[in-house]
């Protein structure tokens, strides 16, 4: 057996090498899936949607691909985490996770029928990447409606047709197959020894081996951004494909009155890597450029209690955020929403231009420190 592990524990899953041969999808099958799928997807409140040929199906046809087996969707990296603790849920109706792959990809079963799920990550602050051969601006991911798909709410971009258009030509609009599934043993076992020769690659070899791959995929990216006038950063870098043996994440704040929002943001943060250092700015460098800051915890007790929360693996204290990214070793940054003033501006284009990954986490619904202040200063007066 094999496993993946969650803030549930290891969930443990049979392995499977895929052929899918001439196999053709049972729509109503999937679209059953893909009901009971919504639901909990929705349930968790994430960015997912349909994703690549399938999208192109549900956009011109309002249908599944007739030739495509599967069906295709995406998910964000940082909300990956959530995503697997739903998985738990989800054998309990008849899910199976039949594939894991280290590049961000799973593929689920029900009933027969398969539903692939890609991990986009964040190469620079407005293109992401499946760990395959398909990169995405960010925009198309952040800026979505939702698409009634028989019933379905699905999230489409708002400029779809720019998007399927910039991905695959002028001619998207026209039903054609690109991926053809050869029936015969031989490319069967090809696929299957290849499939497996990925699989017990070590993370060395294999992060070395995926990223030769994917450099030669982004070259193509690159120039079709050229073509259509849409500039890229001179120094974005596959950092998420960089051979590294322990993977740090650093989140940084104030952290003053703890809550849940900030427990889910250090178990997302977690997530991301293998140790959490997360960074509690310094009282009195807060109330030297702000007189007036409510600051309730000292320094120290505030990190005496960020320390406390199981996921923190490392408490340390900083001043300006834009000179902590370049003391500290990591390899992925995480910020929040609001986190947006200059210093994080100028931090943030430090991580882009030196190699480091830099997720965003949206907030948790119905906290916020400012909130809790607030009803305690009423109930005081």
């Amino acid at each position: 057996m094999s496993h993946i592990k969650t803030s549930k524990g290891f969930l443990e899953y049979k392995s499977h090498l895929l052929y899918f041969g001439d196999k053709v999808m049972n729509k109503e099958v999937m679209l059953d899936n893909l009901r009971v799928l919504a639901l909990y997807m929705d349930k968790i409140d994430i960015n997912w949607g349909p994703a690549f040929g399938t999208l192109i199906g549900i956009v011109r046809n309002d249908d599944f691909q007739p030739w495509k087996p599967l069906f295709d969707i995406y998910i964000l990296k940082e909300d990956e985490e959530r995503f697997k603790d739903i998985l738990w849920l989800m054998m309990e109706v008849g899910f199976n996770l039949v594939r894991y792959e280290r590049r961000g990809l799973y593929i689920l079963e029900r009933n027969e029928e398969y539903i692939k799920v890609f991990v986009l990550h964040k190469i620079s602050s407005d293109v992401r990447h499946t760990g395959g051969s398909d990169f995405i601006h960010e925009k198309y991911l952040q800026n979505t409606v939702k698409w009634d798909f028989k019933g379905i709410l699905l999230n489409v971009p708002v400029d779809v047709d720019e998007y399927l258009t910039f991905q695959y030509g002028e001619d998207w609009i026209t039903p054609k197959q690109t991926i053809t599934y050869s029936k015969g043993l031989i490319p069967q076992w090809i696929h299957w020894m290849q499939t497996k020769l990925q699989d017990i690659m070590p993370d060395c070899m294999y992060y070395s081996w995926l990223l030769h791959h994917r450099q030669k995929d982004f070259s193509r990216f690159k120039t079709r951004c050229d073509k259509a006038g849409i500039p890229l950063p001179e120094n974005v870098q596959l950092a998420n494909m960089k051979p590294r043996k322990y993977k740090k994440v650093l989140t940084v704040g104030v952290y003053d009155l703890l809550h849940k929002g900030h427990v889910e943001l250090y178990r997302r943060a977690k997530g991301l890597g293998d140790y959490l250092i997360v960074a509690a700015q310094d009282s009195d460098f807060i109330l030297k450029y702000k007189p007036t800051a409510k600051v309730l915890n000292s320094t120290e007790d505030r990190k005496y209690m960020i320390k406390a929360i199981r996921y923190v693996d490392e408490v340390i204290t900083y001043t300006d955020v834009d000179k902590i990214v370049q003391e500290v070793d990591f390899d992925v940054f995480v910020t929040g929403p609001d986190q947006c003033h200059e210093g994080f501006q100028r931090a943030i284009q430090w991580c882009e231009e030196h190699g480091k990954e830099h997720i965003v986490l949206g907030r948790t619904d119905g906290v916020s420190s400012s909130e809790l202040k607030a009803k305690i200063a009423a109930k005081k007066g």
